[in-house]
């Protein structure tokens, strides 16, 4: 049977996941605490993916950095642009951004604390959403809101799924939909449905994995990736993460691999009209 993607994307959008489990004051610790790690050198690490855009930047471009967060990409591309535009309609990350611009004495970085879809901000030549277009129901609306506000290259960095994953199992399982959230999968072939063949730069491989440091904190991650509110399936996931899971020197680690792919195509380069169907990549 035919896959749906935009469907299956609309499905999967439709639960924010940034929410998680927990109430407001606890998610802005959380992204409080995200912004430390992202100024703390020794958590530094390569972006294969972020370095990709930055390559293309000049000490004269402007960037619209879509779903900007606490600025884990808007700080590298403002050190390298002339320019960039932020958008954060969440008041906790654009705050914590705001912070981390004003430790920096960085004066080259606007906040628009407005939803991508209400933003009304000028043409800039580079616009890029990484992870932030996953609470989208509409991609294709969001592609093409983002290729009318660039004039030379739009560029959105999406996760790409463990083929074979703890999580995929029991998203099927639970949910029977192996995909238990957006992703570049489901999205890349949603951008084919709608008309964009964009180009596709994946992050070399990279021995990257989650690691909780008890069987419970692993259980928590499992309901949020799953979307559940309560205990009802705690049975089978604790099954599952005790079958699959790893236990090493820090915890327990699991073999869903972390991997990026960067979906990019020029404005006006990559809206011809498709004559075959969307790819079926992925399970």
């Amino acid at each position: 049977m035919r896959t749906e993607w935009s469907d299956l994307w609309r499905k999967l959008a439709s639960q924010d996941l940034m929410t998680g489990e927990a109430g407001e004051s606890r998610m802005v610790e959380r992204w409080a605490g995200l912004a430390r790690r992202l100024d703390d050198p020794g958590e530094q690490r390569p972006d294969p993916v972020l370095e990709f855009v930055l390559d293309r930047l000049d000490a004269g471009t402007t960037v619209l950095d879509i779903g900007a967060g606490v600025g884990r990409w808007t700080i590298p591309l403002a050190q390298r642009a002339r320019a960039v535009t932020a958008i954060e309609p969440v008041e906790g990350m654009w705050r914590a951004l705001q912070d981390r611009l004003v430790s920096r004495q960085m004066e080259n970085v606007t906040i628009v604390s407005e939803p991508w879809s209400d933003a009304d901000v000028p043409a800039h030549d580079v616009a890029v959403a990484a992870y932030s277009m996953y609470t989208s129901p509409g991609l294709a609306a969001f592609a093409r809101k983002m290729e009318a506000c660039s004039r030379r290259l739009c560029g959105m960095a999406m996760r790409i799924p463990a083929p074979g994953g703890v999580i995929g199992e029991l998203s099927e399982t639970i949910h029977g939909e192996w995909h238990d959230s957006p992703n570049f999968v489901v999205g890349y072939n949603a951008l084919l449905e709608a008309g964009l063949t964009p180009n596709v730069f994946v992050e070399p491989a990279a021995a990257r994995y989650w690691t909780d440091r008890t069987m419970g904190e692993a259980a928590a991650r499992a309901r949020r990736h799953l979307r559940l509110a309560d205990g009802r399936f705690d049975g089978v996931i604790m099954e599952t993460l005790e079958r699959r899971l790893v236990r090493t020197g820090e915890g327990y680690r699991w073999p869903d691999w972390m991997r990026a792919a960067l979906v990019w195509w020029e404005p006006g380069r990559a809206c011809e009209a498709l004559s075959g169907q969307a790819l079926g990549i992925g399970p």
